[in-house]
């Protein structure tokens, strides 16, 4: 454990503390008034704060997630950072190509190693944010300025997926079962298509957007018109992240099955069962397809099929992992931990524990695995050793995928606050109060963050 050589600092609970106009939305800012009524019909079984008041409410997502037999993966979405269209073609897809791989070697370490101690676990003290840096100083947030919204446009139902950015569109689905393409420089709708339930995670690759829905409808859409071109039945519900590849479209169900399409015209060219009893979430990386369920495991199989290992290390995996340079890291929700493996052998080589579970991805960028938990924090582990580079706890749960980019490590918590920090000190750069609760991870294209809130409002927070 990396613990004598890193530095605790406590930053005063204030410094992430919206401030009186942002509570009440009283502000200069011309777009920051929404009729928020609208989501009281919605369920959300979480205790968000708003200044002194504690506000608490259920939402579809979360009360089905708890149920054992419930297939729902809705934070292993790509949210991605915006690409070109010349990387539309790159065959790794799923969790982790929203960063370059390292180019270096990986050298594990120890089987099993844990890394489990005080200072890496998210602590919370009276409201207060901890934070842990092994490079020292202040990395609390407390020059953090707040930024206010480019724009923001209602889309519906409670936003639970990170949107999706390519180009000059921002994708959005909701638990109404709308996916809206919004223009990413106004947020004008581009079009609206609709199912009878909410729809999941979704994908984006060339002119296609991909999303499925809890009836168990993978549809394909022209992205530039949402016009339906094809669509595929499953016998159960449809709630992971599709995951194009080439001429392929992978595709989970919530019974198991894992079915291969042509992405020309929705035909099944093949498919096969995995054990995991409810699938949580599915991706394709290093020649295999790696999935995920809420029966506790990291299942990796061939292309046809085969299985090639079993890591079973909890009770539940929310979401799927992110795969480089033979590594798959992985996180789990009841087991609290981070987990590195082998994806020859399903052999761990580190596991990091967490203060609270981890409902989303890791990212993999650089030599640095970035994850974030329920017990509030983000963290920087080190990709060898699982070891912390630094920690910064934001007061609230985050139960969303970072994103990353050269610069920083952008997430968002069920206070509705999303946070920019350093990638390599951990230090807030800038924080945004979205209209209600983020229970899904940012997006991030060229110019702007984008968020989506269960008021069911998509945010653009410009960089």
């Amino acid at each position: 454990m990396n613990g004598d050589d890193t530095e605790d600092t406590t930053a005063r609970a204030s410094d992430f503390q919206p401030t009186d106009a942002e509570r009440t939305g009283d502000s200069n800012d011309s777009d920051s008034e929404f009729d928020t009524k609208a989501v009281a019909e919605f369920q959300f079984d979480q205790v968000t704060r708003r200044g002194d008041e504690r506000v608490a409410r259920s939402v579809e997502w979360s009360f089905e997630r708890s149920e054992a037999s419930d297939g729902s993966g809705h934070l292993a979405s790509d949210g991605g950072v915006e690409r070109n269209d010349a990387d539309e073609g790159t065959t790794t897809t799923g969790a982790d190509d929203v960063a370059s791989p390292s180019t270096e070697e990986f050298t594990p370490g120890p089987r099993r190693r844990s890394t489990t101690g005080d200072a890496g676990i998210g602590t919370q003290r009276g409201g207060a944010s901890d934070a842990t840096n092994e490079r020292g100083g202040d990395v609390t947030g407390r020059a953090a300025g707040r930024v206010r919204a480019t724009w923001r446009t209602r889309v519906g139902g409670p936003v639970g997926t990170p949107p999706v950015v390519r180009d000059r569109t921002v994708y959005a689905g909701t638990g109404d079962g709308n996916t809206v393409a919004l223009d990413r420089r106004d947020g004008v709708s581009e079009w609206l298509f609709e199912t009878p339930t909410a729809v999941g995670p979704t994908a984006v690759t060339g002119a296609v957007v991909y999303v499925g829905d809890r009836d168990g409808v993978l549809h394909a859409l022209d992205a530039s018109s949402g016009v339906e071109l094809w669509r595929f039945e499953t016998d159960a519900g449809v709630d992971v992240a599709p995951v194009p590849v080439g001429d392929d479209v992978y595709v989970a169900s919530r019974d198991g099955r894992v079915s291969v399409l042509d992405a020309a015209n929705g035909d099944r060219r093949r498919s096969f069962r995995t054990v995991a009893r409810a699938v949580s979430s599915l991706t394709v990386a290093d020649d295999a397809v790696y999935v995920t369920g809420l029966d506790g495991g990291l299942y990796a199989h061939e292309f046809d099929g085969t299985e090639r290992f079993r890591f079973r290390p909890s009770l539940a995996v929310a979401a799927a992992p992110a795969v480089a340079d033979g590594v798959a890291y992985v996180g789990t929700v009841d087991g609290d931990r981070v987990f590195a493996v082998d994806t020859a052998t399903g052999d761990a080589y580190w596991e990091h524990r967490t203060g609270a579970g981890v409902w989303s991805s890791p990212v993999f960028a650089g030599d640095a695995v970035y994850a974030t938990s329920t017990d509030g924090s983000a963290y920087a582990l080190d990709a060898r050793s699982g070891s912390v580079r630094w920690r910064v706890a934001t007061d609230a749960r985050i139960w969303g995928r970072p994103a990353v980019t050269d610069e920083a490590v952008y997430v968002a918590n069920d206070d509705g606050l999303t946070f920019a920090f350093d990638r390599a000190t951990g230090r807030t750069r800038w924080r945004f109060l979205a209209q209600d609760g983020v229970v899904a991870g940012p997006a991030v294209g060229r110019h702007a963050a984008y968020v989506g809130d269960v008021s069911g409002t998509v945010s653009a927070i410009p960089l």
